[in-house]
């Protein structure tokens, strides 16, 4: 095979290897076991029963919060043809194809930018070791995990297009964007965004400063063809989930009562929950500088099992000691640091004295950006200043995540660094001077922690009240707190370490005292030694279980079995046995009332908020009581919210029977009176002071369809078949029925039809559905038919195959004319004088 070849294969082969090593369970059958997917396969239970029965893909399920589309839970998205491509490396099993896209996109970055193969595989490893990715994987943030991958493989073709490589670039940018897209987190492909428009920016500055402004014009005008292509590949994803976030959380709220959740997007504080402080910012650096997870691993090593094994079984202090709460940062929860690598961060900072030029300057830019952001709530000024003013910045919780481009940038400043300094590109005086500086800044403020770990903070968490009312002795939280600063010491001085002897391996190259290729190898052991074991105490061995295990997470209750035997066609249920509105489990067996979902309709989410919460506690406290047979109508009847929404089931305990309303309203009804109101302020209020069962309440702008018609119920109707696209209704009566059915409105995607004809159909009682159905005997069908979707798809196949033929012309004249678009790996200097 031809050398050429082999130098870029090889490298590849690498990182397969070393991905398959770290992840070796999964060879054996094996998963990860992720918090999050458990909850997923509760969410998606219904949507992948439903495509396994029939062959069709459902956008509505009825499982979760009443119902809502599956667009952000699970959703087979067509016409975007070059996910085929990406498609054949996710057959390998998850991480290892995750990881590996991870790895070898950074890769590819660097050698379609010129560095030379083997410093490409150093700077992959240094990148793709970094504890983000195995972090947010094993607590299941797949779609986070896939997006992140791909941002690499973006920047590659946006430097190249401005580097007037520009087709080239373009082609590679929409192939990235796309996919990045098709991974549907909208979250991180938004901060890829931030990152680009850094890079235009500092371009820019830069296009003005030596009168280049026409080429720059040209690169970001091909580069904008580019994006807009790869979002014609992706409109069917954007398309619906566009129109569906308008009406989500994320939306803005109707309600004039609430201020505070006026604004078009998500609440303040919730935005901000979980940020960054500066300390937690080092934790990049010196990763337990605040202790690492909620569950941290110390074994005998620790206090706290030397304190627990003096005075009780040390199986059991072992136990302990290995799930230590030794996190005492910021976040509200936290299942380990984003540490970037001692080494990583020691090559960043000696970057900032080597790297040259507006390569340095987007690259800075964007690390002090990025970092300024991840503090949220700790920098409220600028936080606010994005949240009131920055497009959809508002639209995304959990600032800190930004730091994913942070990461990015650092690792790629590091590489542009070794680089240079290993072609020798600069001088004695500017590599020692460089030397110098960032060994002082790095190694210095890790030997500060190393020596004087208060510097962190006091050690102690706001959990550890909580310790202490669970039943903690104070000595124990004392071992506790010890325990969390040996940790920051003892990482501090690791990373120390770390820093020594990455500078001593750069002296001793720069100085020829070890040769290029023994130096390569070096950094690398030295990235892996400071990586791999920091990792494995977050996503390690112990971390994968059988897959049968996560494919049936759930196990059926007897309560679950108990409503099971109900044979009804739809009925729903309120698990009081956990937080309804942060519990997959239930959708897993059943139609809930609650769910788990950060996109959930946000008039339901109103809903909850005045009306369903009070209800629960309501009856909770009427459970507590002692609740006697012949008051459990009284019960559904107090809670009139839960009872339009069809509530036939209480669980209040696992093991025994359900509590069952003797006299629901069904899945539809004939109401004889209602209440126009003239705004959803006075629709909310009004839902405590109705019986459901006799009275809706309508929204002023649908009073067309009830204006001057008086109704007198009789007759019946009847639901035939429900499934979670497409519902069925018999319907009989001598009169025109207003008809409400207990199902949540959402206009973008249903259709009502009677005996085959559209017609209309409109909002009542704030989340339900209603019709004015005429006498007689009638079919009456809801199909959930989004044209977003399906008008969405075939603009993807076509902003597809244009992607392709342009794509295949480029090759074709590409290969013809330059033999291929790889560039030649460079000898440094160091081999050409040997």
């Amino acid at each position: 095979m031809n050398k050429k070849i082999v130098s870029y294969i090889l490298p590849v082969v690498l990182l397969f290897i070393t991905s398959a090593i770290y992840f070796a369970p999964v060879f054996e059958g094996k998963v990860v076991q992720q918090s999050d997917i458990i909850h997923y396969k509760g969410m998606s239970k219904e949507i992948v029963d439903f495509k396994k029965e029939t062959g069709e893909n459902t956008f509505w399920t009825s499982t979760m919060f009443s119902g809502m589309p599956t667009y952000l839970i699970t959703t087979i998205y067509n016409g975007n043809l070059s996910k085929k491509i990406i498609d054949v490396v996710l057959k390998i099993p998850r991480p290892v194809s995750y990881h590996l896209l991870f790895l070898s996109l950074f890769y590819l970055m660097l050698i379609l930018l010129g560095v030379n193969p083997w410093l490409s595989l150093a700077g992959a490893l240094a990148y793709g070791f970094t504890s983000f990715f195995f972090v947010v994987f094993e607590a299941g943030h797949n779609s986070k995990s896939l997006t992140i991958t791909y941002i690499s493989l973006l920047i590659a073709g946006i430097i190249l297009a401005y580097k007037n490589k520009r087709l080239a670039g373009a082609l590679i940018s929409t192939l990235a964007l796309s996919w990045m897209i098709a991974a549907n987190h909208l979250q991180m492909t938004y901060y890829a965004g931030i990152m680009v428009l850094i890079i235009a920016i500092v371009y820019f500055i830069y296009a003005v400063r030596e009168k280049a402004i026409i080429p720059f014009l040209k690169s970001s005008g091909i580069l904008a063809a580019a994006a807009v292509l790869a979002i014609g590949m992706n409109i069917s994803t954007l398309w619906p989930i566009y129109e569906y976030s308008k009406d989500t959380i994320r939306g803005k709220s109707e309600l004039t009562s609430d201020l505070h959740k006026k604004s078009d997007g998500l609440d303040r504080d919730y935005i901000l929950d979980y940020s960054y402080d500066v300390g937690e910012a080092l934790t990049a650096f010196i990763p337990r500088l605040k202790g690492g997870s909620m569950a941290e691993p110390l074994g005998e090593n620790s206090q706290v099992y030397d304190l627990l094994a003096r005075g009780q079984n040390k199986q059991n202090a072992l136990r302990i000691a290995n799930n230590l709460p030794l996190y005492w940062g910021s976040q509200p929860i936290a299942g380990g640091p984003f540490y970037f690598g001692a080494v990583l961060c020691f090559l960043f900072v000696f970057g900032l004295f080597i790297v040259k030029g507006k390569d340095k300057w987007w690259i800075v830019a964007t690390v002090v950006v990025s970092f300024a952001l991840s503090l949220g709530k700790y920098f409220p000024s600028l936080s606010n200043l994005m949240i009131d003013y920055f497009p959809l910045y508002n639209k995304f919780r959990d600032v800190k995540n930004i730091i994913v481009i942070q990461q990015f940038a650092m690792a790629f400043m590091g590489v542009m660094a070794i680089s240079k300094v290993y072609k020798r590109e600069v001088s004695d005086k500017v590599f020692n001077k460089a030397l110098l500086y960032s060994f002082a800044i790095a190694g210095g403020l890790s030997l500060a922690f190393a020596v004087i770990p208060g510097l962190a903070g006091d050690f102690t968490a706001a959990s550890d009240a909580r310790l202490l009312q669970a039943g903690w002795p104070e000595q124990l939280l004392d071992a506790l707190q010890a325990d969390r600063k040996m940790v920051a010491q003892k990482d501090a001085f690791r990373t120390f370490i770390f820093v020594a002897l990455a500078a001593g391996v750069l002296w001793a190259f720069w100085k020829k005292k070890l040769k290029a290729e023994y130096a390569l190898a070096l950094w690398i052991v030295l990235i892996m030694a400071d990586m791999w074991p920091t990792n494995k105490r977050y996503l390690n061995n112990d971390s994968f279980v059988a897959k049968r295990q996560m494919n049936n997470p759930y196990t059926l209750s007897k309560a679950d079995e108990l409503i099971l035997q109900d044979d009804a066609l739809s009925y729903r249920v309120l698990n009081l046995t956990v937080n309804p509105f942060t519990d997959a489990s239930t959708s897993y067996f059943h139609k809930s009332i609650g769910g788990y979902h950060a996109a959930k309709l946000k008039r339901y989410q109103e809903l909850i908020d005045y009306h369903i919460s009070p209800e629960i506690q309501s009856m909770s406290r009427m459970l507590n009581n002692g609740l006697a047979p012949d008051q459990v109508s009284m019960l559904f009847n107090s809670t009139p919210a839960l009872k339009m929404l069809n509530t036939k089931y209480l669980i209040i305990n696992p093991n025994g029977a359900p509590v069952k309303d003797p006299e629901p309203l069904g899945n539809a009804w004939f109401v004889n009176n209602y209440e126009v109101v003239e705004n959803a302020d006075a629709e909310i209020d009004a839902i405590s002071e109705i019986n459901p069962a006799d009275k809706a309440v309508i929204d002023q702008r649908f009073e067309q369809y009830v204006s001057g018609k008086t109704y007198q119920k009789n007759g019946s109707i009847e639901l035939l078949v429900s499934d979670p696209n497409y519902l069925k209704y018999a319907f009989n009566s001598s009169s025109e029925q207003l008809t409400v059915f207990s199902e949540v409105y959402y206009d973008k995607g249903w259709n009502a039809y009677i005996d085959g004809k559209e017609a209309p159909y409109f909002r009542v009682n704030y989340v339900l559905r209603a019709m004015s159905v005429p006498a007689g005997e009638h079919t009456i069908e809801f199909k959930f038919e989004p044209q977003s979707y399906y008008l969405g798809t075939k603009i993807s196949y076509a902003s597809s195959i244009v992607f392709i033929i342009l794509a295949l012309a480029f090759l074709a004249i590409n290969i013809k004319n330059n033999g291929g678009l790889l560039p030649k790996p460079k000898k440094h200097a160091e081999t050409t004088q040997r």
